[in-house]
């Protein structure tokens, strides 16, 4: 999978997504190690989710992650708490509130 393959199939997922629920501004800056290698951002706002293929500087939280576990997230296959006490992420920044928001938009829309 190459970079624009994986930003796109996270896009694609994320507007799959009813994140109407989510009023705060949060932005998540995802760091690919490995195969399709780069940085992406998802931002919540105002019950919308973009997501762009930049590093966000004013970003809330860093993940460096695999794109398999990237793609797992924006599934909603594998809860957030979940990839960090499996080791399958590092974090820096405000992980509560990313598990907030997480839980928030799959709760209801869990696949």
């Amino acid at each position: 999978m190459t970079y624009q393959e994986l930003v796109e199939e996270i896009r694609k997922l994320y507007e799959e997504v009813d994140a109407s629920e989510i009023e705060e501004h949060f932005a998540i800056q995802i760091n690919i190690n490995g195969e399709a290698e780069g940085a992406l951002y998802i931002e919540f706002a105002d019950g919308q989710i973009e997501v762009q293929p930049y590093e966000y500087f004013d970003r809330d939280l860093i993940i460096n992650t695999d794109f398999e576990t990237a793609i797992d997230l924006a599934n909603g296959d594998i809860e957030m708490s979940d990839a960090y006490a499996e080791e399958k992420i590092t974090v820096w920044g405000n992980l509560d509130k990313a598990i907030e928001i997480y839980e928030t938009i799959f709760e209801k829309d869990r696949r």
